[in-house]
């Protein structure tokens, strides 16, 4: 089966000269991100280690430091420093870990909130998001990887708009207000459906739906 960057290439090279130029600018920007997508798990390893070996030195130190001490305090904070620096590199390399898992089933639940800890992150820290979820897990028949992609993609189009909320409710997740169709919600929508789920848009609720018992 051919790569699906090869097809890509084919369809690219078979355009006209001006419609392929066209098409070619479009994709400066999208490249630019796919090349940081495939950068930032070798650059999350090489900062993580240095910075780990860095939070036991911090206790080391804070074993020696006399307690409640001046140099105490600030060790503590630069020890709650690096562990929120910790938990940000965790997060991505989870999430680049996650992109060759390509059978199976995952939760629905789990992959909201997997998307949810990588949206607040930057920009995304000030971003309110009304969360609501059931009681046992909704197991769906996608893989976690494509599932928080998908997941993430959603939330990354509607992440301005205000009174932002997700339900994950019986086989189905629903994000209102629904995001504006763009190259991310095609690609949701892609995943989505390639693994037995649909969307639906009714009003301002965008829903994920698989049949329920699958």
């Amino acid at each position: 089966m051919p790569e699906p960057l090869d097809i890509l290439l084919a369809t690219l090279l078979s355009l006209p000269d001006e419609r392929r130029a066209a098409v070619e600018r479009l994709l400066v920007p999208l490249a630019r991100s796919a090349a940081l997508g495939e950068l930032a798990a070798d650059i999350a390893h090489d900062v993580a280690n240095p910075l780990f070996g860095a939070i036991g030195l911090v206790d080391l130190l804070l074993e020696d430091a006399a307690p409640a001490s001046e140099d105490a305090v600030r060790l503590q904070m630069l020890r709650e420093t690096a562990l929120e620096m910790k938990g940000t590199l965790q997060v991505l390399l989870d999430f680049t870990r996650l992109a060759g898992e390509g059978t199976g089933h995952a939760s629905l639940d789990e992959a909201v909130r997997s998307a949810l800890r990588l949206l607040r992150h930057g920009a995304g820290r000030s971003v309110v998001v009304e969360e609501r979820y059931p009681a046992e897990p909704v197991i769906v028949p996608c893989p976690a990887g494509p599932l928080v992609q998908a997941v993430l993609q959603l939330l990354l189009a509607a992440r301005g708009m205000p009174g932002l909320a997700v339900e994950v409710s019986g086989a189905s997740l629903r994000i209102s207000p629904a995001p504006a169709e763009s190259v991310g919600t095609l690609v949701a929508e892609r995943i989505v459906t390639d693994h037995g789920g649909r969307f639906e848009r009714d009003a301002d609720v965008l829903t994920l739906r698989w049949p329920e018992g699958d």
